[in-house]
């Protein structure tokens, strides 16, 4: 059998969210983050025509473009991120990135060991690709949202930057709340922001035109880079291991595990874990190692028996198998993956 695992990126690979770290270079730009991610998993749960989860990416880019910019008494425009402000640069926000512990040398290893390691990641292009190089995975094998920076060079007109500091002005202050994973914004989040991305007020403006294009990789079209790389590998779904954390992953980890591959959720959050395989909730993800070995040597039946002769300890790993789990039985390996997630992912953690 050949060996293939595709990896999502930031989670499991490296615990920085890069849109919200970007994001927070423009005023109030971590708040309009969260509950605009906050908006991608009420419109992914009610299963929005023509929406993938993690289009959270191209929502924010409005809340970007106007925010690079500033306006001048010439009324010109300054770049005031991706160039001209060293301290904003992109690039520099993903060189600052570090990787999670035991990433680099986990896949070093199953390349050595004849491994095809994939990314399949949400991320913008320019972060995904510079940490694939870190990890030694190559470009080839990189699946990601295509985003381009030139994009933020463009003039935007009055109108839409009026509009945009607005919304987010609102945004800030009456949708945003410390636990938004509460719901009890989601009904005024909803409400405001439909109106805002897909009502009249902008349908003719640069706000609409600055996000219309962009194709995240997110939902759906993780699946679809998994049947591309499976039918380049020239292995069956089931022949694949995928592992993944999040809302932007779930729709993945169901293909895999539903094709008899394996699902591996890394400490992962209430949207992830009932889809997966394996859970495994740990601060170093070298012990996956040990779970796909035992998948490489006899198949998911050969990993069922290594999860149940592993004795858990305080400190982690924690695996489980997580087919056929009752609510009440995720419900308790949520709160063990919780309490990993935010030791390894810190603020990011409570993001969808």
């Amino acid at each position: 059998m050949k060996k293939v695992i595709c990896f999502d990126l930031e989670g499991p690979l490296s615990p920085m969210d890069y849109a919200y770290e970007v994001m927070k270079f423009i005023p109030a730009g971590d708040r309009v983050f969260e509950v605009i991610s906050r908006y991608d998993d009420i419109l992914t749960l009610e299963q929005r025509a023509n929406y993938e989860s993690g289009d959270t990416l191209k929502l924010i880019v409005p809340f970007l473009k106007c925010g690079a910019f500033k306006v001048l008494p010439s009324e010109a425009r300054q770049v005031l991120i991706c160039g001209n402000s060293e301290e904003a640069d992109f690039k520099k926000i993903s060189d600052r990135a570090i990787l999670v512990n035991g990433a680099k040398e986990l896949i070093s290893r199953l390349r050595q060991g004849g491994w095809q390691v994939f990314i399949i990641s949400t991320s913008y292009e320019h972060h995904a690709l510079r940490i694939a190089r870190r990890l030694g995975v190559s470009r080839a094998n990189v699946f990601c949202t295509k985003f381009p920076l030139g994009l933020y060079r463009k003039e935007i007109d009055e109108r839409s930057l009026l509009i945009v500091d607005s919304a987010r002005d609102f945004i800030a202050s009456d949708l945003w709340i410390k636990n938004l994973s509460s719901g009890k914004k989601d009904k005024e989040i909803k409400e405001f922001l439909d109106e805002f991305f897909w009502g009249e007020v902008t349908s003719d403006t640069e706000i609409k035109k600055s996000f219309g294009d962009i194709r995240v990789m997110g939902g759906a079209r993780k699946v679809e880079a998994l049947k591309k790389i499976a039918e380049r590998s020239g292995v069956l779904l089931e022949n694949l291991a995928a592992v993944g954390d999040s809302i932007t992953d779930f729709k993945m980890l169901q293909a895999v595990d539903g094709a008899g591959g394996l699902a591996i959720v890394f400490n992962g959050n209430e949207y992830a874990l009932p889809y997966g395989t394996v859970g495994l909730a740990t601060t170093n993800i070298m012990d996956l190692r040990k779970i796909l070995d035992a998948w490489k040597r006899g198949g998911r039946e050969a990993v069922k028996v290594v999860i149940r002769k592993t004795k858990p300890v305080m400190a982690g790993p924690y695996y489980h198998w997580l087919v056929g789990k009752t609510q009440q039985e995720l419900s308790e390996i949520l709160k063990i993956h919780k309490k990993f997630r935010k030791m390894v992912r810190k603020e990011a953690a409570k993001l969808g």
